[in-house]
């Protein structure tokens, strides 16, 4: 007796265990939000854009460098020879350098003053910052929504292949029916032969569709950076959530929240950065310079090693600023050309601009046709049902062929997997919308 209770038990544990795994699709089953952190977590793209950002971050402390003096400690040994000399008649010969010179010093030098040619280099550096950062918010973007694209393309094969599998299922019934119907004369062979090429085909397309999910969960492991082979497990419902299609405030959103936006605007910003470092390349700089070391050849011991020192200040002034012709005209001809990449940039916003206008209003009136397809599949699905229960009862009462049967068979398949496609569409549809307006997935 307690064998039996403790076997009842089991059976229990395990179908509400079995339950539990059903519904939260196995303890290593991904969500959609899952995947999206694991991609952002562990694609190379998001490592190699980060890693630009930490490039130009070093590019400006290489640019703010030169607010700083420079030093240098100087080595230098020199052979003379012939050594001048002179003599006096009763006091020997006199050398009038050493042979051997030495001269060892340290030297610092710094510009004071530059009129703020270092803190344009400075700035243009800062805006190169701003576009790394940029770029990996439009990368991670990228990578956002290729994630939830390829997670609900893997969601729909899965549920496609259930619905493929059922028609299957449903015309291996029909065959076993139509052959006992062969046995007792009230069908012919051509039934059996037409309800087989009808299985094939349901099998045809189950293999395609495995092809596909195979590649599917590829492309997924590829995001995921997961290594070759590892399973992957999706879990999901395609929800059917209210949405708002007002086009004219949806744009406006996009027009703030895009970050393909604000990534033109800063390269406008960075042009014109650019623009004043042209500007700039032939201001005047006050440099001043400082040096104490040790060396020979002083009088009256010209061999002995003295403490020697030198102060000086430099203020210099390009002439190229004032007559061109001695620089080749390079400030003109940067200044041009960063004047054109100004306009280029502002040329390329305003064509963003446009592409994100179209991208909302392509989104609304995707959504929108997904909306009314579901409705219109919805419908379809109900009257194949129904399509097919007649289609039934008229084949068992003989008023109807076997390929009649077949074709409501198929029509229903067919109606549920165009259903299934439908809610794709619009979750898919959905999430086109956000990433049209700039919303964040992650």
């Amino acid at each position: 007796m307690k064998s039996r209770f403790g076997i009842l038990l089991t059976i229990i544990y395990l179908t509400v265990a079995g339950s539990a795994m059903a519904q939260n699709g196995g303890e290593d089953s991904l969500t959609v939000d899952q995947a999206v952190r694991t991609a952002l977590e562990r694609n190379p793209a998001i490592q190699q854009a980060a890693h630009a950002i930490q490039a130009s971050e070093a590019g400006v402390q290489v640019s703010k460098s030169s607010l700083y003096p420079n030093a240098d400690l100087s080595l230098n040994y020199t052979l003379l020879g012939p050594v001048a000399a002179f003599s006096f008649p009763g006091f020997g010969t006199f050398d009038l350098f050493p042979a051997n010179n030495f001269d060892e010093h340290v030297g610092a030098s710094a510009t004071l003053y530059d009129f703020g040619k270092r803190k344009k280099n400075i700035e243009l550096a800062k805006t190169q910052v701003q576009n790394s950062k940029d770029q990996l918010a439009v990368v991670r973007q990228d990578l956002a929504y290729r994630t939830i694209q390829t997670f609900y393309g893997i969601l729909f094969l899965e549920k496609a292949i259930k619905v493929q599998n059922d028609e299957i299922s449903t015309l291996n019934q029909h065959l076993l029916i139509t052959k006992k119907k062969v046995e007792a004369g009230t069908a012919t062979d051509f039934d059996v032969l037409t309800t087989q090429v009808r299985v094939a085909a349901a099998q045809d397309q189950k293999i395609s569709l495995e092809n596909s999910l195979a590649n599917a969960k590829i492309a997924l492991r590829r995001l995921l950076g997961l290594p070759a082979g590892s399973p992957v497990n999706v879990s999901g419902q395609f929800e059917q959530a209210p949405v708002t299609l007002d086009l004219d405030s949806l744009i406006q959103i996009a027009m703030k929240e895009r970050i393909e936006m604000k990534a033109a605007n800063d390269r406008i910003l960075t042009a014109r950065a650019a623009y004043n470092v042209a500007s700039s390349i032939y201001y005047p700089s006050l440099n001043v310079a400082v040096q104490y070391g040790f060396k020979n050849g002083y009088e009256p011991d010209i061999n002995a090693w003295r403490g020697n020192y030198a102060v000086a200040a430099q203020m210099q002034i390009p002439i190229s600023n004032v007559v061109p012709f001695f620089g080749g005209y390079r400030k003109q001809n940067m200044e041009q050309e960063a004047s054109a990449n100004i306009q280029e940039a502002e040329s390329y916003k305003s064509e963003v601009a446009q592409q994100v206008s179209a991208d909302v209003q392509k989104g609304v009136s995707d959504l929108r046709s997904s909306m009314d397809k579901l409705q219109t599949t919805e419908v379809t699905v109900q009257q194949a049902a129904t399509a097919l229960n007649l289609a039934k009862i008229r084949y068992e009462a003989g008023t109807v062929t076997n390929l009649d049967l077949l074709d409501a068979e198929t029509a229903l398949a067919q109606a549920r997997l165009e259903r299934l496609q439908a809610l794709y569409n619009f979750v898919m549809g959905r999430y086109e919308l956000d990433q049209a307006i700039g919303e964040k997935e992650w």
